[in-house]
């Protein structure tokens, strides 16, 4: 039989006494504190949503309309962060805006949740500076 992992280390260490039952690490006063594992992964990924919540918003209110080509790639990455791999069948040829976002949305397959709103904030930001809002 192979050797058991050790229990892992929790974040807060207890101390003898005091108030509060225990002791924080140093630096984790009021936001200092670094937090590790499942915990940070889970509070990037709020960070990005809600990043990527607020430039959704932000983009809606461009003084111009972009490009097609702009939007498109807009809209494709859009649909990968909200939805993941494109799920739908491609509309047929006489749907010519449907089948230029299932290929926007179809370009983007393979590309994970994250990535995608990383690159549509990126994108929509771009799309801020040249037109504003």
């Amino acid at each position: 039989m192979g050797s058991r992992p050790g229990p892992q280390r929790c974040q807060w260490e207890p101390a003898g006494g005091g108030a509060l039952p225990f002791k924080k690490p140093r630096g984790a006063g009021a936001g200092g504190g670094r937090v590790r594992g499942a915990a940070a992964d889970g509070l990037v990924a709020m960070s990005l949503q809600a990043d990527f919540n607020k430039i959704a918003e932000d983009v809606r209110k461009l003084k111009a309309r972009p490009d097609d080509e702009e939007l498109k790639e807009l809209y494709g990455l859009y649909k990968q962060s909200v939805v993941g791999d494109i799920n739908i069948e491609c509309p047929g040829m006489l749907d010519l805006k449907g089948k230029a976002k299932w290929e926007a949305w179809n370009l983007q397959k393979g590309l994970s949740k994250e990535d995608a709103m990383s690159a549509y904030i990126s994108k929509a930001k771009e799309l801020i500076e040249k037109y504003g809002i």
